[in-house]
């Protein structure tokens, strides 16, 4: 493959032929909201939900859901590039808490389990994934697959994927924007 060409959010700029490079970098895999709330009618999320671009709070009847955003990367095997992706993670109440209270304080150190809220592509199971989140002060909390879960996301992170399954998953994403 030789490269992608894509519409940046972020900056408003074109790029093309993104090779993953520092000077060139590959699109942030971004997922704006939880696939629980992407399951919900308008209705039910206008009167069952409350979010921002970093948490999110669903009502479901028995209990409150809680959600938040980060960063997980995976390495491309034999370089210095990783893909990266903004996913939402499922944690307890108490942990959302702990995290919401301390947002802004560049000291904290939070450590928290949860499980993926967001179809990552090239994992139709990722949200039976088991992830660490960890939240090192103001910045986003970085989101790292459980080591012992079994689960193929963990064996990615660790070894790495491919350079042509990267850029297949960032096509991926590209041909499900509407953006695009």
């Amino acid at each position: 493959m030789t490269g992608i060409d894509y519409d940046c959010a972020g900056c408003g700029c074109r790029h093309e032929g993104a090779d993953g490079s520092e000077a060139n970098p590959w699109p942030l895999l971004d997922f704006p909201r939880p696939e629980a709330l992407l399951a919900m009618g308008p209705w039910e999320q206008l009167t069952r939900s409350r979010s921002t671009e970093e948490l999110c709070l669903i009502d479901n009847g028995r209990s409150v859901d809680c959600y938040l955003r980060g960063f997980l990367s995976l390495p491309v095997r034999g370089e210095g590039v990783e893909l990266v992706h903004s996913p939402w993670v499922q944690v307890s109440e108490n942990d959302y808490l702990d995290l919401v209270e301390h947002w802004e304080h560049p000291r904290y150190r939070g450590d928290f389990r949860g499980t993926l809220a967001s179809a990552l592509p090239g994992h139709e199971d990722a949200l039976t994934a088991p992830v660490r989140v960890s939240a090192p002060g103001r910045l986003p909390p970085q989101i790292t697959p459980a080591r012992r879960s079994g689960h193929a996301l963990g064996r990615e992170a660790r070894e790495g994927i491919s350079r042509e399954e990267a850029e297949l998953r960032i096509r991926s994403m590209l041909l499900d924007d509407p953006g695009e």
